[in-house]
């Protein structure tokens, strides 16, 4: 199962390739003669009350969580990494300082953090990964500094050490690539999922995420709701794909967790 780890994101990044190459425009691309209709041979999924493409819809809607996680996930490591392994390389003062560091961070709630963020700076894909990103340091950060702290020891790392092998190798192969790869995947699928039901529900709520008319399976989901759409799948469609990405991802994290770290 552990293989199949990556595919969630693999399918996701597939859509949002195919969203992004398809050409179609949100605003400008709507058939006045077909609304609220069910899927046919020209919209596989049918049409909104404004006469647009679901299925198009879907799959531009991708983006709108898809961006903020990969800024969300690559600021995660990008901060994480330095500090656990630091943490964890060292004894003493420091490991305690950065765990209390992380510990005053984690005890504001993620969602406080991304509302306040958007709230100051806006909710575009930037802010909101970025806040994403930070409140999702202080767990990575902590795991990766545990996780290194019960390898050290091990007795095929003090071999490599006995050998010759540099300080420098030992952490960044022996104990991040092969010691740390499962537990940093099954991390950076639960930041994904994460910002998927972030962004869906903020968008969905109004007020933040994406506002209409650029596409959200949140603000398609509110938008079918409110207008009554006739077509049950303005409804379903945003509806199963958020569900179905979802439990992928946990299921993606929980096998990859299941089968060890390395």
């Amino acid at each position: 199962m552990k293989r199949w780890g990556a595919l969630p994101l693999a399918l996701l990044l597939l859509a949002w390739g195919i969203g992004r190459a398809s050409g179609y425009d949100p605003v400008a691309d709507v058939d006045v003669g077909q609304l609220d209709l069910g899927p046919s041979a020209g919209h596989l999924l049918g049409t909104d009350p404004l006469g647009r493409d679901v299925g198009m819809r879907l799959l531009l809607g991708v983006s709108a969580f898809f961006e903020p996680a990969v800024i969300a996930s690559a600021l995660a490591l990008a901060l994480a990494l330095p500090f656990g392994a630091l943490s964890g390389m060292s004894r003493g003062l420091l490991p305690l300082l950065v765990s209390q560091l992380w510990t005053a961070l984690a005890s504001i709630p993620r969602l406080v953090l991304v509302l306040l963020a958007c709230a100051a700076y806006g909710s575009d894909a930037t802010v909101l990964g970025a806040a994403a990103g930070v409140s999702s340091v202080p767990a990575l950060s902590q795991a990766i500094a545990t996780r290194i702290g019960q390898l050290r020891a091990r007795d095929y790392i003090l071999a490599t050490r006995a050998h010759g092998v540099s300080r420098s190798r030992t952490l960044l192969y022996h104990l991040l690539w092969l010691g740390c790869r499962g537990l940093i995947g099954r991390q950076l699928l639960e930041t994904f999922a994460f910002v998927l039901v972030l962004e869906t529900s903020l968008s969905y709520l109004g007020g933040f995420g994406v506002a209409e008319p650029r596409p959200s399976w949140g603000n398609m989901l509110a938008f079918a709701v409110s207008r009554g759409s006739e077509n049950r799948w303005a409804l379903l469609a945003p509806a199963l794909a958020t569900w179905g990405l979802l439990i992928s991802l946990i299921a993606a994290s929980s096998a990859w967790k299941e089968r060890g770290d390395g």
